[in-house]
């Protein structure tokens, strides 16, 4: 997929900005001078998932975290010695000890009141809105690291309340993308008629950001985010008219500027991504919301909110949300190779462990980005450090390079782990096929798209046995059962055969169509003890085992009797009894020393041996090779590169 859309000209103006003497100077682009884009297809998104997502919590029937989870940070937070206040002093533990005191979760999912938000509010991890941080004086944390706060959510949000504190100020909420507590002042009880009334009416979404809003005898009632949803009452020339919910849930008409909202979805063109992108650069950061500012992911969500287009709200959530391409196994040119070719402006996201980026476009030969984030990592005099940011900028990825305290590990470019083509499409196929194999371009409308422009179906919707999954699995099929990597070395369940559901037309697709070509495909590895055998090249095969290879010959030698006479990996063959092409077909399995390994049909009973050490294991998994000792069906010499059945999570 070539980039389809640009920024084919930024005006630009470079300025510097200075955190500290010993701090990088880093080259940005001035928010006010962004940005002029075009070659923008018009898109207009039906809003229906957007809105099923948003109003999640009217449709449940109580809140879905088992309680365990949802007392997760009564757990964490009781610890000692470990969270400073706001004096910078450590938190006294009598003091937290009452906080958590007051959770109440005993009536954990009592009480069930459907409410929304009156005002904009801070969802946190225990009832109160003082801070917990970790220790300041080390670099990234203090101040704005708050470790309570989960999210700032706009007015207008719908919530459930699952319970109340014991003093009743606070509600624990399921909110549309997240759980936590709010402050009970800030929410009111809506009743069936209400709730209907709110969910079913047109929609207007704020697109000017801190845009006060004011009643319609114009006296000032609260500032509103952009991003913002109300419901639509009526309109005139100049203006939208809504209401918002007073504590007791009570209407307060309202009107709002039409040049300041739109109905929504907001069509996607060059003039609303550009009037959107302006309205959220040069705000400052702000961690998980706070003080009412937006981090990198709320940054994200704010900015398709408008358009009708959901994301989750914190950056892993949004890797998951749509079409995911690994940067795995790519040097830095490589990766920003990939984004220009693939990423599409300001429709693409870009992940790092712990941050996210909107992709915005080529210039000058450089992918370029919008993101909110709160500086550069430092390393100096044998310190780490931060060198500050701290707002919303446009840069490239290689911010802070200019910089001989950046180290090249720091930069964007290096950390940054995937490309997210597409958000707001479903995310589990993208999270596995498209992550694991490079030809594959994207699973849509239940097919599955290749780079040479050829598609195979994804699900043929029949229900099979276990024997029909063996003989003929669709794609789908081959993905039904989640392989258990790292998990102690224990007896399979019955018929507990993560992996030998194989879709021989995927694998002709990934390693060659026949005989023929897949000897093409196959490339000389040194083993272990130096004798060479046969992989395929393709899909990065090879190369992982290579990475396996190299970690195996760093174990004790007391390994290395398993390491020996191996029994093959490139063979053109059916399985046994079968018509179905073994792995080893396609130069994509490996069996390790037969004599130390056992097999299931050497054993009729079928009861589980191996001999196999799970630190080989181990090595293999780490690098997308699944193992035949996690199958009922055992066969513990076995290994086979399968990386769409691992979920490597950041």
């Amino acid at each position: 997929m070539k980039t389809l859309h640009t920024l084919t000209s930024l005006l630009i103006l470079f300025f510097l900005f200075g955190c500290s003497s010993k701090a990088p100077k880093l080259l940005t682009y001035e928010q006010n001078t962004i940005l002029y884009v075009n070659s923008i297809k018009p898109l207009h998104v039906k809003s229906k998932n957007f809105l099923s997502r948003y109003f999640m919590p009217w449709s449940i029937e109580k809140v879905k975290l088992k309680k365990e989870k949802a007392l997760w940070a009564n757990l964490v937070f009781k610890r000692t010695n470990t969270y400073y206040a706001e004096n910078t002093q450590l938190w006294n533990t009598k003091v937290t000890k009452r906080i958590i005191e007051t959770t109440n979760f005993s009536k954990y999912n009592s009480k069930l009141h459907y409410a929304i938000t009156t005002t904009n509010a801070q969802i946190r991890n225990l009832p109160t809105n003082k801070p917990f941080y970790k220790n300041p004086s080390l670099a990234g944390e203090g101040f704005p690291f708050d470790y309570l706060q989960n999210s700032r959510i706009h007015v207008n949000t719908p919530v459930l309340i699952s319970h109340y504190t014991s003093d009743g100020s606070w509600a624990f909420v399921q909110n549309p993308f997240s759980s936590g507590w709010i402050e009970v002042k800030y929410l009111a009880q809506l009743d069936a008629k209400q709730r209907s009334e709110f969910k079913n009416s047109k929609k207007i979404v704020i697109t000017k950001d801190n845009l006060p809003i004011y009643t319609n005898n114009q006296q000032y009632l609260l500032n509103v985010k952009l991003g913002s949803i109300f419901p639509y009452v009526k309109e005139d020339s100049s203006f939208f008219y809504s209401y918002v919910y007073t504590r007791f849930a009570q209407k307060i008409l309202v009107r709002i500027p039409k040049q300041t909202a739109s109905l929504m979805p907001l069509m996607y063109n060059e003039k609303n991504v550009l009037h959107v992108s302006k309205e959220l650069l040069g705000e400052k950061y702000g961690w998980g919301g706070y003080l009412e500012n937006r981090d990198c992911s709320a940054f994200t969500k704010d900015f398709f909110t408008p358009f009708g287009i959901w994301l989750p709200r914190n950056s892993y959530g949004q890797k998951k949300s749509g079409e995911y391409i690994s940067f795995e196994g790519l040097n830095n040119k490589e990766k920003e190779k990939m984004i220009l070719q693939k990423g599409i402006a300001f429709l693409s996201l870009i992940y790092l462990h712990g941050h996210i980026m909107l992709y915005a476009g080529e210039y000058e030969g450089k992918a370029m980005v919008m993101h909110n984030v709160w500086g550069v990592r430092t390393y100096q005099d044998g310190k780490n450090g931060r060198a500050l940011i701290g707002k919303a900028i446009i840069s490239d990825l290689y911010l802070g390079a200019n910089q001989k305290n950046v180290k090249k590990g720091a930069l964007l470019i290096s950390k940054a782990k995937g490309l997210i083509v597409k958000p707001d499409v479903p995310a589990f196929v993208y999270n596995t096929l498209t992550k694991a194999y490079p030809s594959i371009i994207k699973v849509q409308n239940n097919l599955v798209y290749f780079d040479d422009n050829t598609t195979l179906k994804y699900n043929d919707y029949t229900n099979k046995s276990f024997k029909n999954m063996l003989d003929n699995p669709s794609i789908k099929d081959t993905l039904s059962l989640k392989y258990p990597a790292f998990k102690n070395i224990t007896s399979p369940k019955v018929n507990f055969d993560a992996g030998r559901f194989r879709n021989e037309k995927l694998l002709k697709k990934l390693y060659g169509k026949d005989k023929k070509e897949i000897k093409e495909n196959l490339v000389k590895v040194k083993w272990t003890d130096g004798s060479l055998i046969y992989f395929n090249k393709r899909q990065n095969a090879s190369q992982q085992l290579l990475k396996v290879i190299v970690e195996l010959k760093q174990l004790p030698k007391k390994y290395n009797k398993y390491l020996q006479n191996i029994a093959g990996t490139f063979n053109y063959r059916y399985i046994a009894d079968t018509k179905r092409l073994s792995a080893h077909s396609f130069g994509i399995s490996i069996d390790i020393n037969v004599k130390n390994s056992n097999y299931w049909k050497w054993n009729k009973d079928l009861i589980f041996k191996n001999k196999i050490p799970k630190e080989i294991v181990d090595i293999f998994e780490k690098h997308g090779f699944i193992w035949g000792g996690r199958w009922y069906h055992y066969d513990t010499m076995h290994f086979e590169y399968r990386p769409e059945l691992f979920d490597f999570s950041d």
